[in-house]
């Protein structure tokens, strides 16, 4: 902005700030409360002039990309768990999905296999199959229940089914 806009700005800033705080004390405020308000609009004329026509900083920053080896889906993944009335989001249940396809893989189930659906439902319980196949409702103690399934599979001691000693 021209140093003569700048003070352009900064004069009718001033005037309003004077007219306004004239006005606050004709109306019975104290004087103090008056010119803090004058001072308070001049200021603020101030910082509009400053910020009017601001140019773009010279070097822009550019976006981050995640270095080799740096680990996000951990905030991903909290971030697609919260949704409304404690209901879990559409991509948590995908992000849920894809670890128990995982985990359950280790054991040699597919969890989209009709034929591996008894074995993944005596493995995992009822409940936590449900989770994982459900359209509907997830809610958060339904995904931390499927977790903690998900979890002991992984300590416990049940072997293989599909050909893997």
């Amino acid at each position: 902005m021209s140093g003569e806009r700048f003070a352009g700005v900064l004069t009718w800033s001033a005037v309003a700030g004077a007219a306004v705080g004239g006005v606050l004390w004709f109306f019975g405020m104290s004087w103090p409360f008056a010119l803090a308000a004058a001072v308070l609009i001049v200021a603020f004329g101030a910082g509009w002039a400053g910020f009017d026509d601001a140019e773009r900083p010279l070097f822009v920053r550019p976006a981050v990309d995640p270095r080799p080896g740096t680990r996000s889906e951990v905030s991903q993944t909290a971030w697609s768990l919260r949704g409304r009335r404690n209901e879990v989001s559409d991509s948590g249940r995908k992000r849920l999905r894809a670890y128990a396809r995982s985990r359950l893989r280790r054991r040699g189930l597919d969890v989209d296999d009709p034929e591996d659906a008894a074995r993944i439902a005596e493995v995992l319980t009822p409940r936590a199959v449900a989770v994982l196949g459900r359209g509907g409702r997830v809610t958060m103690s339904d995904v931390e229940y499927c977790l903690d399934r998900l979890d002991q599979l992984a300590a416990s001691a049940v072997p293989p089914s599909k050909g893997s000693p």
